[in-house]
């Protein structure tokens, strides 16, 4: 135990002095002119533009409304993914020939498909909605077939030697036992969409993380910009922790 908290330790600490050393010199290469500050802003400036930033643009309300955006999306895709993952398993033909189509859909940058639904619905929520519904319904629908396909015969056959119709053996044995998997699926759903969901508010510069990023890139504000950047990422490594805990204690439980 203590080894192990050694070793988390001494990685926090290794990650943070990478972080230093490159703040440090980023600050030096702009400060001696190597680099244009219109490119890269020193990490002072950055640093007083994200002060200004929490006084005067409030960004956790821009915080609530990409969160709040994605897991609308996510909702509507395990409502979706799920019924549609059980029919996979379900009908072994249509789940091998539909698996790779699937899998490739996923793969494919379906970012390029917002021009479309933009024309459809409009510059709305309703766009942002359906482009991480697109999103994250493939993973969870291949992950639920995933796990409902690796659940132990030896659990289905003592759920039988009890007596228990397939609908209880579905929801007593199988979705128990298929939970890690599946929300390894969501998992992998929440991560792409809110990478998606920001990527259109800067398209579309409509509100939330996104399009405050762009509204400092319209202002021309380069410390700003940077700064909005950078509480993306900061707010994306706190999501994805949570996201990694939440994971942790379902293989626990």
């Amino acid at each position: 135990m203590r080894r192990s908290t050694r070793i988390s330790a001494g990685v926090t600490l290794v990650g943070l002095g990478s972080l230093a050393v490159l703040v440090v010199a980023a600050e030096y290469s702009v400060d001696a002119g190597w680099v244009n500050k219109f490119i890269l802003s020193p990490p002072s400036e950055v640093w007083d533009a994200a002060v200004e930033i929490y006084h005067e643009e409030q960004p956790f309300v821009a915080v609530v409304r990409t969160i709040g955006t994605t897991l609308a999306a996510i909702v509507l895709a395990v409502g979706v993914g799920l019924p549609c993952g059980w029919a996979l398993w379900r009908y072994q033909t249509f789940g091998r020939a539909y698996e790779g189509w699937l899998g490739a859909l996923f793969a494919s940058p379906k970012l390029l498909l917002y021009p479309l639904f933009l024309v459809l619905l409009g510059r709305n929520l309703g766009t942002l909605l359906v482009m991480g519904w697109v999103t994250a319904t493939i993973p969870i629908m291949l992950k639920t077939r995933e796990g409902l396909m690796t659940v132990s015969p030896v659990l289905l056959n003592v759920g039988k030697s009890f007596h228990l119709s397939e609908r209880q053996i579905l929801w007593k044995i199988m979705l128990p036992s298929a939970i890690p998997v599946i929300f390894t699926g969501i998992r992998l759903s929440m991560i792409y969409t809110l990478i998606a969901i920001v990527a259109l508010e800067f398209l579309l510069n409509f509100g939330g993380l996104g399009g405050m990023v762009g509204e400092m890139y319209d202002r021309y504000n380069i410390p700003g910009m940077y700064a909005a950047i950078v509480f993306v990422i900061v707010m994306s490594m706190i999501y994805f922790q949570i996201l990694q805990r939440i994971q942790t204690w379902l293989r626990s439980v």
